[in-house]
C-alpha cells in the first residue's frame, strides 16, 4: 500500500517530512483555465517540495458543469485537457472526479438526463485520461453534498457502464459512513476500485469523530478485498489543527493497521 495525503501545494513539504509515499494535491491549483505563464512557478513549486503527486482531486470547478443545461462538452474537452497535461507533466497517475459542484443537478434540470450527461464526461475524460497514461477515479460523495453517484455500488456501476479501460471508482470511508453503507459492498466493487480516501484516523489530542469508531472495520473489509494499491488521508472532518505536528500521527496510525506489501 502506498499512502499519501490530500492538501494544497504548501503543506507538501510537511508532507514530506512526515513519511508520506505521496501527495494529493488538488486540480484546481494547477490553475488549468490560465495560461503557461501563471502555471509555471506552481510546477517549479510542487517539483521543489520533492514528493510525487501521484494522485490529485478537487478536478472539476463549478464554472465547468458537468450536468444541466449550461454544460458545454468542448468547454469541458479543453479544460481536461489541459488538466491533465499538466497532472502527467507532473507524474501523476491518478485523477479523482468528486467535484460537486460541477456534478450536481441543477434546480429544474431534468433529472433523467443526468446519468447520460454523466456518461458523456467519463467517456471524454477518460479518453484524455488515456492519451497521457491516466486513470479517472470516480468518487461516491455523500448525498448531503451532491446527488449523482453517491454509493461506492453506484460508483462501480458508472465505472462499468462507462465501458472505459481507464475509468474507475473509488471509495472514502467519511461519504460511505454519512451514506450508511454496509462495509459488505466494498467486496462488490473491489473490480473497478482503483483508490482509497479514508479521514483523518483517531489520533492522540484530537476530538472524537463520528467515523472513528468504525474507521478499523473500514480497513480489515478493504484489506479482505486484496486491495493494495493506494490510500490517501483526506481532512473531510476538519480534524487537522496543527497539520505538520498531526500528519505524521495519522500516517503512524495507518501503517500500525495495514500489513506492508
Amino acid at each position: 500500500m502506498r499512502f499519501g495525503c490530500c492538501g494544497p501545494i504548501e503543506n507538501m513539504p510537511a508532507m514530506r517530512a512526515a513519511g508520506y509515499d505521496y501527495a494529493e494535491l488538488r486540480v484546481v491549483d494547477l490553475r488549468p483555465d490560465d495560461d503557461e505563464t501563471v502555471y509555471a512557478p506552481i510546477k517549479r513549486q510542487i517539483e521543489d517540495a520533492g514528493l510525487p503527486p501521484e494522485a490529485l482531486n478537487v478536478f472539476i470547478p463549478p464554472h465547468h458543469p458537468v450536468v444541466g443545461p449550461d454544460r458545454d462538452l468542448e468547454g469541458l474537452r479543453a479544460y481536461v485537457t489541459t488538466a491533465m497535461g499538466r497532472m502527467r507533466d507532473l507524474g501523476t497517475r491518478l485523477v479523482v472526479f468528486g467535484s460537486g459542484g460541477a456534478r450536481s443537478t441543477p434546480p429544474g434540470f431534468d433529472h433523467h438526463l443526468v446519468p447520460g450527461q454523466l456518461q458523456d464526461f467519463l467517456l471524454l475524460a477518460g479518453g484524455i485520461a488515456a492519451d497521457h497514461d491516466m486513470d479517472l477515479v470516480i468518487e461516491p460523495l455523500w448525498r448531503d453534498v451532491c446527488d449523482t453517484i453517491n454509493t461506492i455500488v453506484e460508483g462501480f456501476v458508472a465505472a462499468r457502464q462507462s465501458g472505459h479501460p481507464r475509468v474507475w471508482t473509488l471509495a472514502d470511508w467519511f461519504h460511505v459512513f454519512h451514506n450508511d453503507e454496509p462495509l459488505e459492498t466494498l467486496a462488490e466493487v473491489a473490480p473497478r476500485l482503483r483508490h482509497i480516501h479514508v479521514p483523518v484516523p483517531p489520533i492522540a489530542g484530537a476530538p472524537e469523530q463520528p467515523t472513528d469508531p468504525g474507521f478499523d472495520e473500514f480497513l480489515d473489509a478493504l484489506l479482505a478485498t486484496g486491495y493494495d494499491l493506494r490510500m490517501s488521508v483526506e481532512d473531510n472532518g476538519k480534524r487537522f489543527t496543527d497539520f505538520q505536528a498531526q500528519a505524521g500521527p495519522a500516517l503512524d496510525y495507518l501503517r500500525a493497521r495495514v500489513p506492508a506489501s
